[in-house]
């Protein structure tokens, strides 16, 4: 997105070299006797993910043919492919049906007929992605730029990982997250996120949401999408040089099935019922299964008046969270789970007398 760090990590490799073509012309072939200095990003970047290309690569992607190609998985969808002059005549991967092919094969939902990827020569994907870069994603116009030569980068990623991690970012793209969380091209989509633990990272300060800067092997949405590229290639012997504690298992694969086959479609409501002892008599207690981390919220619908109160606490009885001005249909009581998967809610009566309750629940 256009506020991820890395943009600017892009950016500022772009601009020092744009300063050397005059105002108004397009960026040539530099001449071979000329060394450009290109200064190092921060830390080492494999992609990453941006909102709308600047002037530089809105020219490469102008000069690019392109047209739509069926990806040929019985579906009949299709994509667009876009493949650079120069790419055309200097990349050893320029065959767009096979680009078009590939992601065919990739788990996907109705987000691949949005999808354009575009094939760049290696000098041009230092314009479009930033040099250091091996791909990027534009989420703005769902576009993945590559560059269209296979060679490993040296940890076992190729061509096909590389086309397959950046789809992970397509997808997340287009699912969504409860609140109070980010998009979900920064945290991961909801299943995999809430199997991960990326709420308690996050808070810990061992996670770092959208981070591509610093922070960037400890950024959710780019493990997210390092994971979709795992999953396709599962004995692809690819070091995993994200946050260990994001490496995907049995779980988290089938998470990410999930969120790309059957996407989070917003929180879900229910309701309980039941009796509130009297005054010292004890409490209601329910049990309830968060199993997704997000904003859990609670309003009563059949509590007249005042006089009682509600306490949200943890399996082990820790109290989370309580309605401290007594509880009636005014109230509402929110909170927002983060790897609890169980809550108790306990409701206990000031009154000399108790009575029935009716608590309606919207959860993730």
């Amino acid at each position: 997105m256009s506020g991820r760090p890395a943009g600017a990590l892009a950016g500022i490799a772009m601009t020092l070299l744009l300063l050397a073509v005059p105002g108004g012309a397009v960026a040539e072939r530099p001449n071979q006797g000329v060394t450009l200095e290109v200064p190092s990003p921060a830390v080492p970047m494999h992609d990453v993910v941006l909102g709308e290309p600047a002037v530089a690569a809105a020219r490469i992607s102008a000069s690019a043919s392109s047209q739509r190609y069926s990806i040929n998985d019985g579906s009949g969808a299709t994509i667009a492919v876009s493949v650079t002059e120069a790419c055309a005549e200097d990349c050893n991967v320029n065959d767009p049906q096979q680009v078009a092919d590939f992601i065919g094969t990739l788990i996907h939902g109705p987000e691949v007929s949005l999808l354009t990827v575009q094939l760049d020569s290696e000098y041009q994907l230092g314009f479009d992605c930033g040099f250091g870069a091996e791909a990027c994603y534009f989420s703005g116009e769902n576009k993945i730029v590559i560059g269209g030569y296979e060679e490993e980068d040296g940890e076992g990623a190729t061509f096909d990982f590389v086309l397959a991690h950046e789809y992970g970012h397509h997808v997340a793209q287009h699912r969504e997250m409860p609140p109070p969380f980010g998009s979900a091209i920064d945290w991961g989509p909801e299943r995999w996120a809430s199997v991960e633990g990326v709420c308690r990272g996050q808070r810990s300060g061992r996670l770092y949401p959208g981070d591509e800067g610093t922070h960037y092997f400890e950024d959710p949405g780019e493990a997210f999408a390092e994971a979709f590229a795992n999953y396709r290639f599962p004995n692809l012997p690819v070091t995993w040089r994200y946050s260990p504690a994001l490496k995907p298992n049995e779980a988290a694969f089938r998470a990410i099935r999930e969120d790309t086959l059957e996407p989070w479609q917003g929180r879900t409501s229910l309701t309980l019922s039941g009796h509130v002892p009297a005054r010292g008599e004890g409490a209601a207690v329910e049990s309830l299964r968060t199993p997704l981390d997000g904003l859990v919220s609670l309003r009563p619908s059949s509590l007249s008046r005042h006089g009682y109160e509600l306490a949200l606490r943890s399996r082990a009885g820790r109290l989370l969270r309580s309605s401290r001005n007594g509880l009636d249909p005014s109230h509402q009581l929110d909170y927002t789970v983060c790897g609890q998967h169980y809550l108790r809610l306990v409701i206990t009566s000031k009154r000399r007398h108790g009575g029935t309750f009716r608590l309606q629940i919207q959860r993730p």
